[in-house]
């Protein structure tokens, strides 16, 4: 009974970890600038406020910096996008996630980038 109760507890714990991060889109915004960090995700930033939570509004990871078995295709995948829209000057839309109760570089992180001109 312990053990089940134990079980319920870190369950719990665990989804109330990653509800924090709410999903979100963002309207057509061209990126500014692309830097790379220490955590092997690049941070990028967008000429357009994005989100309010996010790092001075317009900074998003690229990648969720707290995967710890990342697919390593689908990154290379979703950077390979991010720097053809960069260097044809070309807006995309985001698809990402944020947390409003944190601040600074790791409230945000974009799940899905689209060109769209």
């Amino acid at each position: 009974m312990v053990l089940r109760a134990l079980l319920a507890l870190s369950l719990l714990a665990s989804v109330s970890a990653h509800a924090a991060y709410t999903r979100a889109g963002s309207n057509p915004v061209s990126i500014a600038n692309v830097f790379a960090n220490e955590w092997g995700s690049p941070f990028v930033t967008f000429s357009a406020p994005v989100n309010p939570a996010c790092y001075e509004s317009t900074g998003l990871y690229l990648y969720d910096i707290t995967v710890t078995s990342p697919n390593t295709q689908l990154r290379q995948n979703k950077m390979a996008i991010l720097l053809t829209a960069k260097a044809s000057d070309r807006r995309v839309v985001l698809d990402y996630f944020y947390d409003a109760s944190v601040s600074g570089w790791g409230a945000c992180y974009i799940q899905g980038i689209q060109i769209v001109d």
